[in-house]
């Protein structure tokens, strides 16, 4: 009975600690940010004594909560870089081509997980006159054959 005051206790201790942090708070754009940062402080809180019931020790579950969040971040900082990648290949090949000239309405490049660019759709605005020029130059930026697949009105 008294571990189950003692929960209820700590728990109320931090919920007024936490209140007076948020009041604390000098902008209030923070206060979400700082809200979530304290939830999850608050839920480590109330599981402390489910992990002693348990006999889990405090290394397993802080190695464990480190792993978690590296592996999470890791592969959402990795997805971002990719479309970051690709939609900076989109700006540079873009302002190259309408610096030579070319009315460009849409351009989009695909890239894959290893970086390299699988794909890239280009919209002309008029008619292409010469695609050897653009081949060229898309040769050239990523050394490599590329192939244009051209589709007109006409």
């Amino acid at each position: 009975m008294e571990g189950i005051l003692d929960w209820v206790r700590s728990g109320l201790l931090f919920g007024i600690v936490s209140s007076v942090i948020l009041m604390l708070c000098p902008n209030k754009s923070y206060a979400k940010h700082i809200g979530l940062v304290v939830g999850l402080l608050f839920i480590l809180v109330m599981l402390h004594p489910v992990m002693e019931w348990m006999e889990i020790d405090e290394q397993t579950y802080v190695s464990y909560i480190k792993d978690f969040f590296a592996v999470s971040s890791s592969e959402r900082i990795s997805d971002q870089s990719i479309q970051l990648y690709g939609e900076s290949i989109a700006i540079q090949i873009k302002a190259a081509l309408e610096e030579a000239g070319y009315s460009i309405d849409d351009l989009s490049v695909e890239v894959l997980e290893d970086g390299s660019v699988s794909r890239i759709h280009i919209t002309f605005g008029d008619s292409v006159g010469n695609v050897d020029l653009v081949e060229q130059y898309l040769h050239e930026i990523f050394g490599q054959e590329v192939v244009i697949q051209y589709e007109g009105n006409g």
